[in-house]
């Protein structure tokens, strides 16, 4: 990547990451104080409409106060039982117009006891008559009935500051009803001085019905539901935060979704039980306002830091980067041209001119020693290559000496004395060899130990062939090595057809003569029935005499009780063969694997990593590939020779 690029990513991540903290930040620190500011002003849209119904619910008092501190009224009810009802009074005040024209959809007046005198309920926004029998029948109501004005003035004083007043028989709050909540006030019947006796009790109530519900949005600007708290229509969600809401006198919060936010209360009725369940539906204006100047913050940083990273792009491309480029190319040129001499004469006086003088410098120390390393690096290899050699004719020596010894050993010990020791006795008898043969208790032993010498015999011949034909194939392989040694400044491969399964046996037969201790070992051979092939049949019998004698030597220093070779030929595809040796030795550690065909690395402390790194070159001379795998030390190791099966074409 050039460095241009990578200042602009390096300068492009600075300035998106402090975006993003910054950004980060603001929503950590600035976000909540918007979401408190919101929650406030949602309990302050609650409690508003929360006054706003005990506003109502006040209203409505004042109404029947008006009502219950009126001669008027006070006369309609001290009238004794069998008199005629006033019918203008009733005409005048009571009509259906009257109570709704003081928006009332309830009125009861009573006598002490509870006896009704009148009564009239209507449906909230019409003129249809109710009946509820169960709250407020009208024929008399219950005289223990809470809004009876008599009940009320008995009620304790510690009431009070449950809007029952003792003094004068005040009652205002809420019911429910089996119409729905309502909002209630109850007052006593007196005359217009306020003084009594009291004659009895004059209710008023009002539905808080969707109609009222409505008003009141329309009041507060604020839209809100109301459930009863003992019907089953609250929803779910709301059932699920019961308990939290009627555990506190505070307001409940909670946020919605992204765009409402609820606020909970209860309202209690004139029995001070919570009645009502109060949910206030506030929209998130101050939250939305507040991402959005959130957003509009990240742009103007976003557009800030694009402003600086120009700026200083611009900068560094005048100051750092211009420059920079023309020591590169300039270092790109000279190496395709392989000219060291050419010079940069970069004329500054900053770091980059220092920098161009000491290249130019280094160029023209370069050029000095340019020649020694170049011979250098070829005696170098010359003495790589002779190493190799030396390496691999020391592997066959190894092989030839021991045929040889065995040959010394099966002479040095030849039954050729016993044979002259019948020729003796032959001589002995000339005349009567048959009768000695056949009488003397001597000549009886003569024909059986003649057939054990001879078997004896034949048994040394075979043995000495065998070896006389190993002697013969590594002195071959020894005179193959020389040769390639010889012709190493211009080397051609010999290639001919070969069968690889009599090649392995050949490999497997030299890497067991060249170590002592490795007859006990277990061979397994799995091979492919493969047919002829074009090979340089010398330089792979090299390489698996290599890999064999290394696996053989592995599995003698790891003391394996049960050393195990396995030697597999397979196809590898149309074009391709494999041949895998693997065993179960020491094995080869992760971190060696990258390393096991370098020159001059080993493991072994008599080793002088040679014949893998020669192993590995031989295989890339023939096209092929040469891989080892391994689980670890003391697991073994897997040695993969892949080779083309036709002879590759070189350019």
């Amino acid at each position: 990547m050039l460095l241009r690029s990578k200042m602009v990513l390096i300068l492009s991540a600075v300035v998106v990451l402090y975006a993003v903290v910054d950004h980060a930040a603001q929503r950590v620190l600035i976000t909540p104080s918007f979401s408190a500011l919101e929650r406030e002003e949602a309990r302050e849209d609650l409690q508003r409409t929360v006054d706003a119904i005990k506003s109502e619910i006040q209203h409505l008092d004042m109404r029947c106060l008006d009502w219950s501190a009126w001669d008027d009224t006070y006369r309609f009810v001290a009238a004794p039982p069998d008199a005629e009802p006033d019918q203008a009074y009733i005409d005048s005040n009571l009509g259906r117009k009257a109570v709704l024209g003081d928006h009332a959809d309830l009125l009861f007046i009573c006598k002490p006891g509870g006896e009704v005198v009148w009564s009239d309920i209507t449906e909230p926004g019409s003129v249809k008559k109710l009946a509820m029998r169960s709250d407020f029948p009208r024929e008399a109501l219950s005289p223990s009935h809470p809004l009876l004005a008599e009940n009320a003035a008995a009620a304790e004083t510690a009431a009070t500051r449950k809007k029952i007043e003792p003094e004068n028989g005040k009652v205002s709050g809420l019911v429910m009803t089996e119409h729905g909540p309502m909002m209630i006030a109850s007052r006593a019947i007196l005359t217009s001085a306020g003084t009594g006796p009291m004659r009895g009790t004059l209710i008023m109530g009002k539905f808080l019905g969707p109609a009222m519900i409505k008003e009141l949005e329309r009041q507060t600007s604020v839209r809100f539901d109301v459930w009863p708290m003992d019907g089953g229509a609250i929803p779910e969600r709301e059932l699920a935060r019961l308990d939290e809401i009627t555990s506190t006198t505070e307001f409940v919060v909670a946020e919605r979704d992204d765009e409402l936010v609820d606020v909970y209360t209860t309202i209690e009725d004139i029995q001070h039980a919570p009645a009502l369940l109060l949910r206030a539906n506030v929209e998130r204006a101050i939250s939305a306002r507040g991402s959005t100047s959130i957003r509009y913050a990240l742009i103007s940083t976003m557009a800030a830091g694009l402003l600086l990273l120009l700026v200083l792009l611009g900068v560094l491309q005048k100051t750092v980067l211009a420059p920079i480029a023309l020591l590169t190319n300039h270092a790109v040129d000279m190496g395709k041209q392989e000219d060291a001499s050419v010079k940069l004469e970069l004329k500054r006086d900053d770091e980059i001119g220092i920098l161009s003088r000491e290249f130019d410098d280094m160029l023209e120390k370069l050029a000095q020693s340019r020649a020694a390393v170049v011979e250098a690096a070829r005696a170098a290899g010359k003495s790589e290559v002779a190493t190799g050699i030396l390496h691999n004719v020391g592997n066959v020596l190894n092989t030839v000496n021991v045929s040889a010894t065995l040959v010394a050993d099966r002479v040095r010990n030849s039954r050729v004395a016993k044979l002259q020791r019948l020729v003796s006795v032959v001589e002995q008898h000339p005349s009567d060899l048959g009768e000695f043969i056949a009488r003397d208790p001597k000549g009886k032993h003569f024909g059986p130990y003649l057939t054990e010498l001879a078997k004896l015999m034949t048994t040394d011949q075979e043995t000495i062939e065998r070896e006389v034909v190993v002697l013969n194939s590594g002195i071959e392989h020894i005179r193959e090595l020389v040769d390639s040694q010889q012709s190493y400044a211009k080397r051609s491969e010999l290639r001919e057809p070969t069968r690889v399964a009599p090649l392995l046996d050949s490999a497997l037969k030299i890497s067991e003569q060249a170590l002592v201790d490795c007859r006990k070992t277990e061979v397994v051979r799995e091979y492919e029935d493969l047919p002829a092939m074009p090979l340089d049949k010398h330089k792979l019998l090299e390489i698996l005499v290599n890999l064999l004698k290394n696996a053989r030597e592995s599995m003698q220093r790891s003391n394996c009780e049960t050393p195990r070779l396995v030697v597999a030929l397979r196809r590898a595809g149309a074009d391709r063969f494999r041949i895998e040796i693997t065993d179960n030795g020491q094995g080869i550690a992760a971190e060696s694997l990258t390393r096991i065909f370098s020159h001059g690395f080993t493991t072994h402390a008599a080793g002088h990593g040679f014949g893998l790194h020669g192993a590995a070159n031989s295989v890339t001379e023939m096209g092929g590939k040469l891989t080892a795998q391994s689980q670890g030390v003391g697991f073994g190791a897997v040695f993969t020779l892949e080779l083309p099966a036709v002879a590759p074409i070189k350019a």
